[in-house]
């Protein structure tokens, strides 16, 4: 850890000492010790997982997230399972992208290799002085004489809520995107710095910015995964202020995807692009600063530290260096062209754009208003899920209509022609699916009131529907033009056209996941709950299902009976009817496990998880949570959740689109590999 820093320290100083003398070999100094900084934090990760799996209790890291119990696999896992070894899983990540970017840019734009490796460093040190200065963010720290008993031979353990399939994903997934916008922003300066800006910089950001943003967002829905499973709530997002910080950063990623195309095509938002990308970055280290400073109640934050005061300054001085350059080329960063008109595609990306920022906006203060009024008014404020829904959900419905008007306008201006012939079947579409969604709920259902209607579910629904006509429509007329040159078969012809320009087409894929995502979201809106209180073989109706609880049960993991036992569990069996027929079983239990107490040197802590049934089908969910027992009767709590499975679809379809387009072939490559003998050239030209 002391060497970390010291090779971080090295790194950093020659790279600024060879930039301002335009010294060769200091530059070649810096690069090198940037290698040699990667090795030796590689190391620092290697040891403390030697010693987490050990089980070696003499470090305070290891005794308070491993246990003589715990299987050899969340032992690796507990890595991230704390706030110190979290921190240096986080360098360690930074350290890598820093290699990886720096190896390839070195061969792409040499002049700014230097002064990436100098902001990166900057970062990278900034975490290696936490780790050597901060007691709470130090894994090796040993206990202390009188700290606990010294002569103990087991540790606390994993924290049950993370002893989760999704939890050992989530993290690092997180992480990963977190960590990754470092490289675009480092580029991006160093392009201010050298004066360099040019479309080249965009280029060598894009591939990066998308790999964060697909990390963010895989992270935020294997979080939702984890929540819906895992803490027996009925619920999969509820505005947690940890939650929003992983959403801050996506938000600003999206608009930073699109606004570099504009540039791209248009060398327009330009200032813009900087600006993007300096907050994307800056909400990353912020929503590292709401997990690791105690300044907000979550259940995915950790304990309360003194590194708030740290990380309010390290993002000052992010503000402040990335601002003193941005203003400084300011000149330079006059865009080519105006915006000819607001009816074409680079207005609607910034529309887009400036809609995103005021989401982002809006999290923050929902998010840090509880903190403010605390520390300048001395009161406790909460902000609940309604506060935000009120003001996120039609800022979420203008940005669906963005979404699918987006790609309808063409560049430079949209002649009226164009216009009626791309919005034609898209919004056909919607009025049809509105018209039919109050049509169902007026006379099938026969609700009056504007509550009962559910009009902005009935609005999200349609434009939903807006968003993914838009895109098949697209997707067929490109898919007949394809195959009209190159007599392929419909269905070759359709899968190609993801290839011959990646970008376009799956970019648009994305827009479908989404779009299905948002149906599911929108079945929040007419989830519901009760709760039962019945007895072993009783059963009770609600919402046309009868719930049955069918068996109860105490018991021990292992059952092995000369084992300790990792938890015991109190298990109840539910039967779900509908229709007099049996569609689904379950069980639904509240598992106890012994938690260490390192004062006493016994198990006297317990902690309690909440494992619920989740009988999952095409329409709804049935999600029935044990919540313990009245009298001898057996109380359980029974959510109805509408569409939640295509939240978990769309999920799917956006982590496969991405992934083919992080993967780096296209047409050429794809035609080679089948054997096809087209001329790639006028397919392109066709299409």
């Amino acid at each position: 850890m002391v060497l970390s820093m010291g090779t971080g320290l090295v790194s950093l100083l020659s790279g600024i000492w060879g930039i301002w003398k335009r010294d060769k070999e200091y530059l070649v100094l810096s690069r090198q010790t940037l290698y040699l900084h990667f090795i030796i934090i590689s190391f620092s990760l290697l040891s403390l997982t030697y010693l987490l799996v050990n089980a070696d209790f003499s470090i305070a890291y290891v005794t308070n997230h491993v246990n003589n119990a715990l299987p050899v696999f969340y032992r690796v896992t507990s890595i991230w399972a704390g706030q110190a070894g979290s921190m240096l899983f986080w360098n360690f990540l930074l350290i890598l992208f820093s290699v990886i970017a720096v190896s390839h840019i070195q061969k792409e734009e040499p002049v700014l290799v230097p002064y990436i490796i100098v902001i990166l460093m900057g970062i990278s040190l900034f975490f290696c002085i936490m780790g050597n200065f901060s007691e709470t963010s130090d894994p090796f720290r040993v206990f202390h004489a009188g700290e606990r008993i010294m002569t103990s031979n087991d540790g606390r353990g994993l924290n049950p809520l993370l002893q989760h399939w999704a939890m050992v994903i989530h993290p690092p997934v997180l992480y990963f995107g977190y960590v990754s916008f470092a490289i675009p922003y480092a580029i991006a300066m160093a392009s201010l710095m050298t004066g360099r800006i040019n479309l080249k910089w965009t280029r060598l950001v894009r591939r990066w910015t998308l790999f964060s943003w697909f990390s963010l967002g895989a992270g935020i829905m294997l979080g939702s995964k984890w929540a819906y499973e895992e803490l027996g709530w009925g619920g999969y997002w509820a505005w947690d202020a940890v939650e929003n910080a992983s959403l801050m950063p996506w938000l600003t990623g999206t608009a930073f995807l699109h606004s570099i195309l504009v540039q791209e095509k248009r060398g327009m938002l330009k200032v813009w692009n900087m600006v993007l990308v300096t907050i994307s970055f800056l909400m990353c280290i912020f929503g590292t600063f709401l997990t690791r400073s105690g300044v907000v109640n979550s259940v995915h934050a950790f304990a309360n530290s003194t590194l708030g005061p740290f990380f309010v300054v390290f993002m000052l001085l992010i503000v402040l260096f990335s601002t003193y350059y941005i203003i400084s080329r300011l000149s330079e960063l006059k865009s080519d062209r105006p915006i000819n008109s607001f009816l074409s595609r680079e207005a609607g990306f910034l529309f887009n754009n400036v809609l995103f920022v005021v989401m982002l906006f809006t999290l923050v203060w929902g998010t840090m208003y509880p903190a403010f009024t605390e520390y300048f008014l001395k009161e406790k404020v909460s902000v609940t899920a309604i506060w935000f829904n009120k003001f996120m959900v039609p800022l979420g419905l203008l940005l669906m209509f963005l979404t699918g008007a987006g790609p309808l306008l063409a560049w430079r201006k949209t002649a009226a022609k164009t216009l009626f012939k791309n919005f034609k079947f898209p919004l056909s579409v919607l009025f049809i699916v509105f018209s039919g969604y109050i049509a169902l709920r007026f006379f099938y259902f026969h609700y009056t009131s504007f509550e009962e209607l559910k009009l902005m579910a009935g609005i999200s629904f349609s434009l939903s529907a807006f968003v993914i006509s838009g895109v098949v429509e697209e997707f067929l007329q490109t898919t007949r033009a394809r195959i009209s040159v190159t007599k392929e078969s419909f269905l070759a012809g359709f899968l190609m056209i993801f290839f011959q320009n990646k970008r376009r087409y799956l970019g648009y894929a994305v827009h479908l996941g989404l779009a299905v995502m948002f149906v599911g979201f929108t079945g929040k809106a007419f989830t519901t709950e009760t709760k039962l209180v019945l007895g072993k073989g009783e059963a009770e109706s609600f919402q046309g299902y009868l719930i049955e609880v069918a068996d109860y049960e105490q018991k021990s993991f292992p059952e092995n009976k000369n084992a300790a036992p990792l938890y015991t569990s109190k298990v109840v069996h539910v039967n779900v009817y509908k229709d007099d027929h049996l569609i689904n079983s379950g069980k639904t239990e509240i598992r106890s496990y012994p938690l260490y107490n390192l004062s006493t040197g016994k198990y006297d802590d317990v902690q309690d998880t909440s494992e619920p049934a989740i009988m999952s089908g095409l329409y709804e969910d049935v999600y029935v949570q044990f919540g313990g027992i009245d009298e001898g009767r057996i109380i359980i709590q029974v959510w109805i959740n509408p569409l939640v499975n295509w939240v978990w679809a769309g999920f799917i379809g956006y982590t496969l689109v991405l992934v083919l387009l992080l993967v780096p072939f296209g047409e050429k490559r794809v035609i080679a590999f089948f054997g096809k003998k087209y001329n790639t050239s006028v397919v392109m030209q066709g299409s």
